[in-house]
């Protein structure tokens, strides 16, 4: 896993396969690209070596990808939707929002040491601004089923309404941050699991003390607990 860094944040990124039942010239490129992306690193491969191992020629490849910088964004639009998937199947297990994002976060830090960490490492410091802005435009934001977690949540009652777009893209920077100080050899005591746990806590407690929070809502005449809360 590793954090790439996009025009006004961060996205944070989990290995995943192509799906190996595609046998088509395209499917076979991609899937054959991404092996060479992520073995060799974007720079060492060159077209031909993608079009030799997929077994097709030049021609071909050119047919279905208008250059190298295109099939890289194509091989990163498959890996963004297994991103998606896999935070998706998390938060279906259920439970509260906040067990959700302890579980989100855990399964990000599990995989931050994934061979996919090569190819986001090559699309932030190989691929232009434009290109990543374009491949966003292709990609469902990773943090959006995050966001429809928070929603669900503070329709029944459980957070306040707030802007949950915002809360999630919050969420996912502050996991994002964590991989990105590792990554450069900065460690901290912390297990993945007390740091998920963490991250879920400061995004819906933040860090005023239980009594300061209970004593502003009701001060504003609000509650200072959800529905059900202890």
């Amino acid at each position: 896993m590793v954090l790439t860094t996009f025009p006004g944040g961060n996205m944070v990124v989990v290995e995943s396969n192509l799906p190996t039942a595609d046998v088509s010239g395209r499917g076979r490129i991609l899937r054959e690209a991404r092996l060479l992306f992520t073995a060799q690193g974007y720079a060492a491969v060159s077209m031909q070596q993608i079009a030799d191992a997929a077994a097709v020629n030049k021609a071909t490849l050119y047919h279905h990808f208008r250059d190298k910088e295109d099939l890289f964004l194509s091989v990163m639009v498959h890996e963004f939707h297994r991103l998606a998937t896999g935070v998706g199947a998390v938060i279906a297990e259920g439970g509260s929002l906040r067990d959700q994002l302890r579980r989100v976060a855990e399964h990000i830090f599990a995989s931050r040491q994934s061979d996919f960490g090569r190819l986001a490492a090559d699309l932030r410091d190989n691929v232009s601004g434009q290109r990543r802005t374009e491949l966003m435009g292709r990609c469902a934001p990773p943090w959006e089923q995050i966001s429809l977690a928070v929603e669900r949540a503070a329709a029944t009652g459980e957070v306040r309404q707030v802007d949950a777009d915002l809360v999630a893209r919050l969420f996912f920077a502050m996991v994002g941050s964590q991989i990105w100080w590792s990554n450069i050899g900065t460690h901290y005591p912390e297990a993945d699991d007390q740091l998920a746990a963490t991250i879920a806590d400061l995004v819906l407690d933040g860090i005023s003390p239980r009594k300061s929070l209970d004593s502003d809502s009701a001060a504003s005449g609000t509650q200072g607990d959800p529905p059900g809360a202890e």
